[in-house]
């Protein structure tokens, strides 16, 4: 949830300092998923519709806006029916990220990334609704993905046509937390008001230089309805970021968990436990992505060590940061496997530069570890 909450007062800074560049409007018709068997019950035809205003992004030669088709940041405003009583309905602020695939930016295929926060007017409560059990709280986050087609239609309108797929829960934060998944379509008009004017991202005055990155973090779960007590867990990583452009980066980490998850029992106090009982150990690579300030993150990862096969060996993160300063970075990210979400992780991290420039690029990154972490001139 912090990291919508950071994301969207990005989007707020600079929506304020730039040229408008236009408003869209979306019918989102579909259906909730009841993907468990404790969800048959909330089943049912859905109906969305979103304000959106956004933003023209460029880097300032241009480079932006070719190779991504014209990308947009911008805001939304939705509102979503789910027909029935047990559901209630969701009310959500969001931010998102549109790029394109094909075509151009008047007709093409295209593709929106958004993270916020919802609303949800009727949450499980064991004595008011205890039928719902998908989630069991009433602020949620969301993220949403569409991929769509855009056709030109005047000088000013756009036709926007595709699928999008809306997914809201707590991270388990707290209890129940199934989430809700609301498949539909994605059907939109957009109008531009004509100005030309593009939000230029600021990226490194150096960009080819290696970054190390220390972090500390720390996240709240709940493990069951009946027992909703909360447990603390806490991080420690240290990342590598090798750049591949300036608004991109490769990245490796080795990450350390204290997980007091795995000597959980229901209704019984957590016990003194050893490190080797509460400690994971992993490896991950990913990517992370920059526009300006902010930066979203993608990371695969790979347990070296659990104490047991609860958790799956592998992992998955998806998060956003926020660079506060040339040395402090405040981030936010959420772990899952698969399906199962673990926890959301908050913390900050320290930003170590290397004094000298490396070759950008992928390969190049292979090389620059090969040769011993030395960086080239």
């Amino acid at each position: 949830m912090l990291r919508a909450a950071i994301f969207l007062l990005f989007l707020v800074r600079y929506g304020c300092s730039i040229a408008q560049n236009g408003w869209s409007v979306q019918a989102l018709p579909g259906f909730l998923a009841a993907h468990h068997e404790q969800m048959q019950a909330m089943g049912t035809h859905t109906l969305g519709i979103a304000l959106s205003r956004e933003w023209k992004i460029d880097g300032g030669d241009g480079s932006l806006a070719k190779s991504q088709k014209q990308p947009y940041a911008g805001i939304t405003v939705n509102h979503i029916a789910m027909f029935k009583d047990i559901n209630g309905n969701l009310t959500s602020l969001l931010g998102y990220y549109d790029v394109g695939l094909l075509g151009n930016e008047n007709a093409g295929l295209r593709i929106r990334i958004t993270t916020g926060l919802g609303l949800l007017s009727k949450q499980w409560n064991v004595f008011t609704n205890p039928r719902n059990r998908a989630i069991g709280s009433s602020i949620n986050g969301s993220m949403q993905l569409a991929c769509y087609t855009q056709t030109h239609l005047t000088e000013r309108t756009r036709l926007q046509l595709g699928l999008s797929l809306i997914h809201y829960s707590n991270g388990n934060f707290g209890q129940p937390n199934l989430g809700i998944n609301l498949p539909c379509l994605f059907v939109g008009l957009k109008t531009l008001d004509g100005t030309s004017k593009h939000y230029t991202p600021r990226f490194p005055i150096n960009p080819n230089r290696v970054e190390w990155q220390p972090s500390l973090r720390f996240g709240k779960k709940q493990m069951s309805m009946d027992d909703p007590r909360n447990i603390f867990n806490y991080v420690g990583e240290i990342k590598l970021l090798y750049p591949h452009k300036p608004h991109r980066f490769w990245t490796a980490a080795v990450s350390g968990f204290y997980d007091r998850t795995y000597v959980y029992t229901k209704f019984q106090p957590l016990p003194k436990a050893s490190m080797a009982r509460v400690t994971e150990i992993a490896v991950s690579g990913g990517h992370e992505y920059r526009v300006g300030r902010v930066a979203m993150l993608a990371d695969l990862g790979f347990y070296l060590y659990r104490p047991d096969n609860s958790k799956r060996r592998y992992y998955q993160a998806l998060g956003v940061k926020y660079y506060a300063s040339q040395a402090i970075t405040a981030m936010v990210r959420m772990r899952t496997h698969l399906s199962m979400a673990d926890y959301l992780e908050w913390g900050v991290a320290y930003r170590i530069h290397s004094n000298k420039s490396v070759k950008p690029g992928f390969g190049e990154g292979w090389k620059w570890a090969f040769r011993g972490f030395r960086p080239s001139n």
